[in-house]
C-alpha cells in the first residue's frame, strides 16, 4: 500500500508538470506552478508523515510480535526495553512519553494509563497538520476559479469594435481569456481531486493500522482501564480474604451478628471470612466516606463531588468497596452501611457550614435495597431537620436497576425527595432510552452516564445519539467514568457539561476536599 500512496504522489506530480509545460499563457503557467508549490508542500506536511506513522504502527506490530515470542511473564517489560519501537521519530518520542507514564504507575500501584491517550487519531491529526491540509483541496478549486475570472475579465476588457481589425483582435483576446479561464479552473479541479484521493486514501490506511495496533496492544500488553480495575478487585478481594484467615477468629463479630462466638469461618466463603470484619468495623468508626470530585467540562472546575464509601482496616489498611460492598447487598447490611455514611455527609456539610466553608452539593448513593427495606425519603428529611442542612447541597443517586426492577416504588421515593428539595439522578445510565420508556412518571433531574459502557472513539456517533435524545426530550446527562482526554474531548463535542471520572480526580478524603472547595470559594 505505501508503494501505492508513492505511485499516485508522483502520479500527481508528474501531472502537474504537465499541465504546466500545456498552459496556454503565462498567466495559466503562474497559476499551474502556485498550485503545484500548494500540491507539494501539501505531500510533505501532510501525506508523507500520514504515511510514516502506517509503516511505523506495521513495526510496531512486529514488535509486540517478538515480544510475544520472549518467555516471559510481562510482555511490557520486553517492550519497554526496545529502542525506537515504531523507527519513527514523532510515534518513538510520545512512546517513550508514554512509558514513563506507565513506569510511574507501576511503581505507584495504580492503574495503568491507557496507550490511547497517549497515541491516538487526533494526536496524529495535530502532528501531521491535518486542519491545514484539508484545506488544500479548497484552495486549489479556489485557484482554479480565480483564474477563470481573471481570464474572463483579461478577455472582456480588450472587447471593441471600433474597426474590422479591432474587432478581430477583440474576438482573439476574448478566446485567449476563455482559455485561460477554463484551462486553470480545469487544472484546479484535477489537482483538487486528485490530491484529495491521495489524502483520503492515505488516512484512511493509517486509521486501520492505528485500530490494529491499539487491538494488539490491548490484548497482549496493557489491557483498558477497566480490565485493569477487574482484575485488581479480583486480586485484592483474594489477598484480603486469604490474610483475615489468618487473623484470630474469636475476637469481635461473628457473621450471625453474635459478639466472641468464636466460631471459625470457612476458607471457603468470602462471606464468612469478611463479615465478622465488616461488623466490627462498623461498630468501631472504620467505614468513612471519600468524595470524588464533579467537574464542568467546560472549565475542568470542581461543582460537586459523590459520596463513595471506604473501608480504613486496622490491619490491612484502606479496603476497595468492590470487596465488601457486593457481601453487604447480599446478605442486607448494605442498608446500614448506607445510612451511616449518609448520616456522615449530613454531619459533614453540617460542620462546613459553621466553620464558614460554603459547601458544594455532595451526592450520596442508594440502591433497590435501600428503597424496598426503609422510608428512604422519611430518613432524608429527618437528617434535614437533625442537621439543619438546606436541600440544595444534596443529591440523591438512586441506581438505575432499580428503576427498572421497582419501578413504581423507586418513583415514588423519587417524588417524595424532588418535594423536599433534594436533586435525583439516575446512576449507572447505559443510554438505553427504550428501556426507560416502559417507566411511567420518570422525573429524574439528571441521567448519569456511564461511560465504560462506550469503548473507544468509535463510540462517537453513539454518545452523539444519546445527548441528542437527551436534548429532545428536555432532560440532562452527567457522565461518570471519563479516563481519558480523548474521551473528555468525545463529549465536549457531544454538548456534556458535567463529568467526573479518575482524569479529573480520583475520589479523595473529605479533608482534602474542604480544602479544595475553601480555595474554589476564594477565588
Amino acid at each position: 500500500m505505501r508503494r501505492l500512496i508513492y505511485t499516485l504522489v508522483i502520479f500527481i506530480l508528474i501531472g502537474g508538470i504537465v499541465l504546466t509545460s500545456y498552459a496556454p499563457d503565462n498567466i495559466s503557467t503562474v497559476f499551474i506552478v502556485i498550485m503545484e508549490c500548494i500540491v507539494l508542500a501539501g505531500v510533505v506536511v501532510g501525506i508523507l508523515p500520514v504515511v510514516s506513522y502506517y509503516h511505523a504502527f506495521e513495526t510496531g506490530l512486529n514488535n509486540i510480535e517478538r515480544a510475544l515470542e520472549v518467555q516471559t511473564s510481562s510482555t511490557w517489560s520486553v517492550m519497554a526495553q526496545i529502542e525506537d519501537f515504531f523507527h519513527q521519530r514523532t510515534l518513538d518520542g510520545l512512546f517513550r512519553d508514554y512509558q514513563e507514564k506507565v513506569q510511574v504507575q507501576r511503581e505507584s500501584g495504580q492503574a495503568l494509563t491507557d496507550i490511547e491517550d497517549y497515541i491516538n487519531e487526533d494526536i496524529l491529526a495535530l502532528r501531521s497538520w491535518q486542519n491545514v491540509v484539508l484545506q488544500i483541496p479548497g484552495t486549489l478549486t479556489g485557484l482554479g476559479i480565480l483564474g477563470t475570472f481573471i481570464g474572463l475579465l483579461i478577455g472582456i476588457r480588450g472587447i471593441g469594435f471600433s474597426s474590422i481589425d479591432i474587432a478581430l483582435t477583440s474576438v482573439q483576446t476574448l478566446l485567449s481569456g476563455i482559455q485561460v479561464a477554463f484551462y486553470t479552473s480545469i487544472a484546479g479541479m484535477i489537482l483538487s481531486l486528485l490530491f484529495n484521493i491521495i489524502y483520503r486514501i492515505s488516512w484512511n490506511m493509517l486509521r486501520r493500522n492505528l485500530g490494529l495496533f491499539t487491538e494488539e496492544f490491548h490484548k497482549n500488553v496493557i489491557p483498558p482501564v477497566g480490565d485493569q480495575v477487574r482484575y485488581r478487585e479480583q486480586k485484592e478481594l483474594k489477598q484480603i480474604t486469604e490474610l483475615l484467615e489468618r487473623l484470630p477468629k474469636n475476637a469481635g463479630f461473628s457473621a450471625s451478628g453474635q459478639i466472641g462466638s468464636g466460631a471459625p469461618a470457612s476458607a471457603g466463603s468470602n462471606e464468612q471470612i469478611l463479615m465478622p470484619q465488616i461488623l466490627e468495623g462498623m461498630r468501631s468508626g472504620e467505614f468513612v466516606f471519600y468524595l470524588q470530585t464533579k467537574h464542568d467540562l467546560n472549565t475542568r472546575k470542581v461543582i460537586g463531588g459523590e459520596a463513595l464509601v471506604r473501608w480504613n482496616h486496622g490491619k490491612l489498611g484502606t479496603v476497595s468497596p468492590a470487596v465488601f460492598i457486593p457481601i453487604l447487598e447480599k446478605n442486607g447490611y448494605i442498608t446500614k452501611l448506607d445510612q451511616y455514611i449518609w448520616e456522615s455527609v449530613f454531619a459533614t456539610i453540617r460542620r462546613w457550614i459553621d466553620s464558614g466553608v460554603r459547601p458544594m452539593p455532595l451526592a450520596i448513593n442508594a440502591t433497590k435495597t435501600d428503597i424496598l427495606a426503609m422510608d428512604l425519603a422519611g430518613f432524608m428529611e429527618e437528617m434535614l431537620k437533625k442537621y439543619r442542612i438546606p436541600p440544595r447541597y444534596l443529591e440523591v443517586e438512586i441506581a438505575e436497576n432499580a428503576y427498572l426492577e421497582s419501578p413504581q416504588s423507586v418513583l415514588e421515593t423519587e417524588e417524595k425527595l424532588r418535594q423536599l428539595g433534594f436533586r435525583v439522578i439516575m446512576d449507572g445510565f447505559n443510554g438505553d432510552y427504550i428501556s426507560l420508556s416502559t417507566i411511567d412518571r420518570l422525573s429524574v433531574d439528571v441521567l448519569k452516564l456511564d461511560l465504560r459502557r462506550f469503548d473507544g472513539r468509535q463510540n462517537q456517533g453513539a454518545l452523539n445519539a444519546v445527548f441528542e435524545q437527551a436534548r429532545k426530550i428536555n432532560i440532562n446527562v452527567a457522565v461518570e467514568g471519563i479516563e481519558s482526554m480523548e474521551q473528555l474531548t468525545m463529549l465536549r463535542r457531544c454538548g456534556c457539561s458535567e463529568g467526573q471520572g479518575f482524569y479529573l480526580s480520583r475520589p479523595i478524603p473529605a479533608e482534602e476536599f474542604e480544602k479544595l472547595i475553601s480555595g474554589e470559594s476564594k477565588q
